[in-house]
């Protein structure tokens, strides 16, 4: 069974398309992805030889020899026009544009790129809504104690406001699901921890202009 953050990011996959998955360490997306049929030209990256080794064997375990391809690569540089989607999940936001930067020329290659992003979401946004991508879905979760923010792009222009880029318009407009108003009672609850204990005025006047923020938003 998938985890609920990849359950998330196997919902936002279209039927039909082409995946490529980066950092796909075990495999277990692009199995549930051949599994069902939902996609069938599935291809696996990985840079690191153990989690490639890793890769193969789970596939060959459940018999998807020749369901999905593998990849010892970085990044995308050796994928080709035969895919239309691209998973990057379970980096950091330098190591993500680090993959596309390093291949802009395949960029366009993508209708649909789905992000999950540990760290500056909000750079993530606007790094690929600059590269002419729009936000068609996103999700923001708890799952095992960790707070992921999915975001699914497809080709399009797209104007958002600064509090779109930083929470999510497609969240924003969500912000009544019970698990959306959780995380972010938890995170006041956090910052205002934090404020307590400050002593440096300005870190203490930024925490206050967050903690004003997400009340807002949470009315």
């Amino acid at each position: 069974m998938l985890s609920k953050r990849l359950s998330i990011i196997y919902s936002f996959i279209d039927e039909g398309s082409s995946v490529v998955d980066v950092g796909c360490d075990h495999g277990y997306l692009l199995i549930e992805l051949a599994k069902n049929n939902k996609s069938t030209n599935l291809l696996g990256v990985e840079n690191k030889l153990g989690p490639f080794s890793t890769l193969n064997k789970n596939i060959k375990l459940n018999k998807l020899d020749g369901k999905i391809k593998t990849s010892l690569s970085d990044g995308i540089s050796n994928v080709d026009s035969s895919f239309d989607t691209l998973v990057i999940a379970g980096m950091g936001s330098d190591n993500i544009v680090g993959i596309i930067e390093r291949n802009k020329d395949k960029l366009s290659l993508f209708n649909t790129i789905i992000i999950d992003s540990h760290t500056e979401t909000e750079k993530i946004r606007r790094y690929f809504v600059k590269k002419y991508y729009k936000i068609s879905n996103e999700k923001i979760i708890k799952d095992n104690k960790i707070v992921y923010e999915i975001i699914k792009f497809v080709k399009g222009k797209a104007n958002y406001s600064d509090l779109e880029f930083k929470y999510g318009p497609i969240i924003l407009n969500n912000k009544n699901d019970e698990e959306f108003k959780e995380i972010y009672k938890e995170r006041v609850q956090y910052l205002t921890k934090k404020l307590e204990n400050a002593t440096n005025e300005k870190f203490k006047n930024n925490l206050s202009s967050e903690i004003e923020e997400i009340c807002s938003i949470l009315r």
